[in-house]
């Protein structure tokens, strides 16, 4: 039984599934830095990825994980062409490097495509402050003013949303939390999860 566009309610599990055992793979929230969000035009990576929120041309992308890599990597040219109409995208992240968890040639091929298309990777950069017009960021001790970006994308990470599990808790049900619902991790943690609970119930 596929259900679509329905909402899981307290009264639905404790009457419909009351006989249930629950797995909930509800996923997570992404983290918006609610000081950066005075910005003219800002959205989450998740938003431009599932077609909610369009980006203008000049775009600065908080965050170069795999989420932030790939979202530039889906917004950038096809090819560094110097088109004037070509979007422009910039990486700002914390690290050392882009996509420090991963590995494998997904990794490379992926980082080589940004960088062929032009995409600016910007790494060891903190962003400080932002206004409704600028964003700044520090790096190597020196500051940085970006005056002309018109699109500013969360890329910053995940949080777990616990009204989910809360609602479990209240139904009195047997319930399982994998992926993200459970804890932040990638793909293959949540597939691994979801392999190993229903190999084992």
């Amino acid at each position: 039984d596929v259900r679509l566009n329905t909402e899981v309610t307290l009264e639905m599990l404790q009457n419909e599934f009351k006989d249930y055992e629950v797995i909930a793979g509800t996923g997570a929230t992404p983290i918006v830095i609610n000081p950066f969000t005075q910005f003219k035009s800002w959205m989450t990576a998740d938003d431009v990825l599932a077609g909610r929120a369009f980006p203008g041309r000049k775009i600065v992308i908080i965050g170069g994980g795999s989420v932030g890599c790939e979202t530039a990597d889906y917004l950038a040219p096809l090819i560094n062409d110097l088109f004037p109409r070509n979007r422009d995208v910039t990486i700002l992240e914390m690290a050392d490097g882009v996509m420090m968890n991963e590995s494998g040639p997904g990794r490379s091929l992926l980082v080589r495509r940004m960088m062929e298309k032009g995409v600016k990777i910007i790494t060891s950069a903190k962003v400080d402050s932002v206004t409704e017009t600028e964003i700044n960021y520090t790096q190597d001790d020196v500051t940085h003013t970006i005056k002309d970006a018109d699109t500013l994308i969360f890329a910053a990470g995940y949080k777990k949303n616990p009204a989910v599990e809360e609602m479990l808790e209240e139904s009195g049900l047997n319930y399982h939390m994998i992926g993200d619902a459970h804890e932040i991790g990638n793909i293959k943690t949540a597939i691994t999860e979801a392999y190993n609970l229903t190999k084992d119930l």
